[in-house]
Order: structure tokens, then sequence, then C-alpha cells
């Protein structure tokens, strides 16, 4: 209902605002020029057609008074252009390839003579911007298909353009680049004329949009001086087309297989006697394009998969057997010497005068009576040492190998339709499943233990595109979309109850999300991982504009409208994260640091370190509206100088955030786990 409410609100807005006060972003081209004779003089009257090669549709325009043309609208592709006027030969021009967002120019020079005779040129429109002062950078459909692309990824070519820097990855929140200079993930995404991306929970932009390489038409990279229209972003705009389908079909079939049996290994493994690691990928599917009704309707359908399995190994440390009884007389320093281990319950005011002292363990071994009870389950959690690891320290004795697995299924489909009136419709809707699941390197029976995360992403964008022009020099354009990404990170640990540890068991009822709790001792291999998250970006958007073109002036006016929810829960330490180091077993002297004194799991052993519980980490739903309004105008005064002048204001509603937070935090230092627990708890809930 509250969606309705926006949609009408906004369609309200564009009426009483004023006529065409209301954007869609520049995702097709204009071309524009001026025709005249071959002594210069301007021709008036000139009928001009524009039409595309691989649907058949055409565009007409009339040359004013001072023999200027524009024709608006044009998808980015291959057309033809035809010139006629009273007492000078046609004039036909082919091979105009036209790309996203493009301002071509096309001045064109008529011959005396009979209309019955045509001049053909062969050529392009000019390469030289004369027209338009944005700087900008196109990746054509053609680079993207013939360059190399690790994972198909067509927006890794964003590094071809000028001012790039940064990474783009395959997921979620993985676009970390910038354009000329501006901060990362602050550019605009935008697909088929309406966003593509979608606010993360740190404000920047995510990209919930990856078309196949063989559906992508190009994109066009804004680094500066872009249009008022584009005013939403000081970052830079990536806009991007898919392609659409034509009179003919098209299709393709492919399948692309790396295996590491058909690799050889390198220099170095060879020499060591080790093997190359096992790597596996395909990746296959499949474009189909063509007519559904000539000259009036197209579609486009691709599918794309990958299934990727990739060998991962580490290399850790565990306590060793006689650690976790207690037992430090065969813990040794990189020099031979024993690490000596000291009872914090022993810190008393050195009868010297000077500072504090402690006592060592007898023969360096902790009694059984005063091992916490906790820690000894926790010990249980670790994996055994299965290597030698370090002769002395005994570092390094655990190896192990795994997997990782990546799945990734997305598919499009696009729908064109050309209506009587001069309108046209479309439709498109991407749908995109990503996981990347590592497998366990610890036993089975231990594994949520691990600190590992599995990360999912579902993402879903489309869009309805409706274009009318009552006349040749009136153009609307309306643009209603959605995007939306569903994002999990999940935690190897989810369900495990903490008071199986004999943690109190208020950490079960606490409302926190059960895992396994964080046992972070210094030098040793990590249990458990604090996060957990699953969360939804969207981002819902009506973009309207209105083109007039009246003499040497293109007037572009309108409105983009969007309203953005970010449905965020992140849980931490919501079963406790608990730090331990060698400072609490050091000695004599508690404090003054020393390689051959205090052991981090001799510090968990006796319950001594520090933690904390935060229950509800960040609960947030939140919903807030963007207007964006704007005018430009791009006046031709010569046909050598052209001034584009615009502005855009933007109003920021947040209607309604929502905060829910419960937080128990627990400190202790030198205070053994049996004794009872004191904690404080919150809870609030607000709006903004």
């Amino acid at each position: 209902m509250l969606r309705l409410r926006f949609i009408c609100s906004i369609f309200l807005l564009f009426f009483i605002i004023e006529p065409g006060q209301v954007l869609a972003q520049a995702v097709n081209a204009t071309m524009t020029g001026i025709v005249h004779d071959q002594t210069g003089a301007v021709i008036a009257g000139a009928q001009v057609t524009v039409t595309n090669v691989a649907t058949n549709i055409s565009q007409t325009a009339t040359t004013n008074q001072s023999g200027q043309y524009t024709v608006l609208n044009l998808p980015a592709a291959n057309y033809r252009l035809e010139v006629d006027a009273t007492g000078f030969g046609r004039y036909a021009q082919t091979g105009i390839m036209l790309d996203v967002g493009e301002k071509a120019n096309q001045d064109i020079a008529l011959q005396l003579g009979s209309t019955n005779s045509t001049v053909t040129v062969a050529a392009d429109t000019n390469t030289i911007q004369s027209t338009d002062a944005t700087l900008s950078d196109v990746v054509t459909g053609k680079s993207i298909r013939d360059l190399p692309l690790n994972s198909r990824n067509p927006y890794s070519l964003i590094a071809l353009t000028p001012g790039f820097s940064g990474s783009v990855g395959n997921n979620y929140n993985s676009g970390g680049y910038s354009i000329n200079g501006s901060r990362q993930g602050y550019t605009d995404v935008l697909v088929d004329g309406i966003p593509g991306g979608f606010p993360t929970v740190n404000g920047n932009s995510g990209v919930g949009v990856f078309p196949s390489v063989d559906a992508i038409n190009e994109f066009r990279v804004l680094g500066q001086n872009y249009a008022a229209e584009f005013g939403h972003s000081l970052g830079g705009i990536l806009n991007t087309a898919f392609k659409s389908g034509s009179n003919s079909y098209h299709g393709t079939l492919y399948e692309f297989a790396r295996n590491s049996a058909l690799d050889a290994n390198d220099f170095f493994s060879n020499r060591n006697g080790k093997a190359l690691p096992s790597f596996q990928r395909n990746q296959f599917g499949g474009v189909l394009s063509g007519p559904i009704q000539h000259n009036k309707m197209f579609f486009l359908v691709s599918a794309e998969l990958l299934r990727q399995s990739s060998f991962i190994s580490t290399t850790t440390t565990v306590p060793t057997l006689l650690q976790r009884q207690g037992d430090f007389s065969q813990t040794f320093t990189s020099g031979g010497t024993q690490v000596k281990i000291f009872d914090p319950f022993t810190t008393r005011a050195n009868a010297a005068g000077n500072g504090y002292v402690r006592t060592q363990f007898a023969n360096n071994v902790i009694p059984t009576n005063r091992i916490n009870p906790v820690a000894l389950k926790v010990m249980q959690y670790y994996p055994a040492p299965n290597v030698t690891g370090n002769s002395l320290t005994g570092a390094n004795n655990y190896f192990a190998t795994s997997t990782e697995d990546n799945r990734i299924d997305s598919w499009d489909v696009r729908v064109d339709r050309t209506l009587g009136h001069n309108q046209t419709i479309f439709g498109r809707y991407s749908d995109r499943f990503y996981d990347d699941t590592p497998q366990p390197f610890f036993p089975a029976a231990i594994s949520q233990a691990e600190s590992r995360i599995e990360q999912r992403d579902w993402m879903r964008n489309g869009v309805v595109g409706y274009t009318i022009a009552p006349t040749a020099r009136l153009l609307y354009d309306a643009r209603l979309g959605f995007s939306r990404a569903l994002y999990d990170y999940l935690n190897a640990g989810l369900g495990f109850q903490a008071d199986q540890l004999g943690l109190p068991s208020s950490l079960v009822t606490g409302e926190g999300l059960p895992v396994f709790p964080v046992f972070a001792a210094s030098n040793y291999v990590q249990l458990g991982n604090p996060d957990n998250r699953h969360n939804a970006f969207m981002t819902y958007s009506l973009l309207q504009s209105l083109t007039w073109i009246h003499g040497n002036h293109t007037i572009k006016t309108g409105l983009d409208a969007r309203m953005i929810r970010v449905n965020d829960r992140e849980t931490r330490d919501t079963s406790g994260d608990f730090s331990f180091s060698s400072g609490f077993t050091q000695g004599p002297d508690p404090n003054t640091a020393s390689v051959a004194a205090g052991n981090s799991i001799a510090s968990l052993l006796l319950g001594t370190g520090t933690g904390d519980l935060i229950q509800n980490f960040k609960d947030v739903a939140s919903q807030s509206f963007y207007y964006g309004a704007y005018i430009q105008d791009d006046w031709r005064v010569t046909p050598k100088l052209t001034l584009s002048m615009g502005c855009a204001t933007i109003s920021i509603r947040r209607v309604r955030t929502v905060i829910t937070a419960s937080t128990i935090l627990i400190r202790r230092r030198l205070l053994p786990w049996p004794r009872p627990w004191v904690s404080r708890g919150c809870r609030a809930a607000w709006c903004l």
C-alpha cells in the first residue's frame, strides 16, 4: 500500500510542479547537425530520416530556418541517415554507430540536382564531440566481447576508462573504485536509464545488475561536466544499456572451462615437490534475440551460470596436547628457552618496594583444579595438531586443505515494442543469485567453531519505459524501476548454544542470535566469528523527462524520484567475544612483557581475559525519499559553439528510521568464570 501511495504521489508531483519537469536519465543518443549546400548556405525545410538498421524503425526531423536538425531518443545501434530537400540530390549515409548517451554531430552538404539522384556515403559521425562538454568514455560491445574477462564481468572493463582507480568484483558491495579521484563507492550506476544500484549500510552504492557479456550493448563512464540530469552523483556515472532484439534472430551458446588438469605446474612448486592446486571453473549460458513482430516488437533472453571450485589451504597454530592439559613444560621460545607461566592470582607488592611480582607455577604446569571448566570444553573445539611445526616453538602445527565453491545463476529478459502515434515501450527484468561457500578446514564434528563465513546475494532489477513524441520537436519519456539486493553473511557457528560450553544460560535467553562464541588467543587460531548479517536494500524509482527543441535550443527538464529502503540486521558478539593474551600469565613482574614469559592459552585455561557481549547489534529499518529536479538548455549559438547551461535541485526526506537495540557489555579481568557474572542491559526503540 505504501509503495502504491509513493508511485501515485510522484505522478501527481509531475503534473503539479510543471509539465515535463521530471527526469529520465539519458541512456539513448541524440543526433544533431546542420544541412547546407556546397557554398555553405543553410537549407531550411530539408527532411532528415534516421533509421535503425537492425529494427528498421525510423525517426524524421525537419531542418529549421538555421538549417539545423535534431533527432532524439536513438538507442545505441547502427543507423542509416537520409536527407531530402527540393532542388537537391538525395543524400544517404550508412555505417553510423551511436553509443550510449552520445550527442552525435553530423553536418550534411547537399549537391544541386534531381531528387532522383542519390549521393551515398559510408562513414561514421564525427568523432570529435563539438556539441557536448561532458568528459566521458565508452566501452563498446565489441570491446566487451573481444577482450578477455575473468569470470566474464563486463564492469571489469571500467578499468579501460581514463581516471579509473580501484577494483570491481562479482558480488555485493564489491565496487571499490573511483572516477577522477572521487570517493570510492559514490558512483551512480544506471542500467537502461534507471538506478541499477542500491545503498549499502555504510552509505556507499552497490551494483545490483551484472549483465552477461553477450547481452550488454555497451556502457559509458561519465567523469566530469555531465548534464544536470545526472545531478544525483558527484562521483561519476556508469551508464549501461542492454541489447534489444532486431528483425533477425541472433543467438549464442557458450561454455568457458578452466581446469587445473590442463595446466602446467609452476617452477617453484615442481622444485619443492608440491602438486598444482586444484581449480575447476565452468561458465556457460546463451543469449537469444529476435523479432516477435517484424518492425514492431522484439525480444532478448539471456542466461548465464558459473560453477567454480578452487583449492584452498591453511597453515596455523593450535594448542599442543600438553598445553590443553595445562602442561607448558615443553613450550619454548624460538631461541630454545622455556616459556615460564606465572599465576596471575599471586600478584602482590614486591617486598623490595618497587612494583609487583608473581609466582611461577610449579614445574610450569597449571594444576588441574585451577583449570576453568569452560576452558576445558573450549579446548575440545581446537583441532588436534597434525604436522610437526616449528621444532622449538611448535608454531604452524596444523595444516588442512579444502575447497571454496562459487556459484552464480543469472538471467535477463527484455521486450521492446513500437506503438502507433510515435510511441514506444519496453520492459526488462534481471535476476541473479551468487553463493560463495568455503568448505571447513576443521573436522566436521567441530566445524561450527571455525571462523568461516558463507556469502549469498539475491539481486533483482526491473524497468518499464514509455516514450512518446507528440511532435517532431517534443519528446516525453518515463521509466519506472526497482533494484533490490538481499545479502546474507552466514556464520558457520549459527545455532550453537553458548551454554554447551558451560557459559551462563543468560547468553542463550538474552534474545541474541545463537552462534559459537569467539575465543581469540593471541598467536593461535581463532575460534568462532563475531559477525552475522541479513540485509535487504531496495531502490524504487520513477524518472521522467520532457525534451523540447525550440530553434537552436534543446531544452530538457525533469525530476528523479526515488524511494530508498534499508532493512538491516547485523548481529555481533551475541554469544560473547573473548580475547586472551600472554599478559595475564607473564612475570615475575606482571607489567614487563617477555617472549619467555606468559602464554595466551595458559591465560584462557585460567579464565583470565577480556570480552564483551552485544545483543541485537544492529537492527535498522529505514525509508527515505529523494527528489532531484533539473532543467538544461543546450544552445547551439554557431556551428562551432554550443553552450550547455543547466541547474538541479535536490530534496531528501527521511520518513522513518526504526532502530532496536539491546546491549549487554561484560568486561572481566583476573576473575575466574565460575563466579557470578554481573551484567546490565538496556533496550530502546526510537524514530528519526
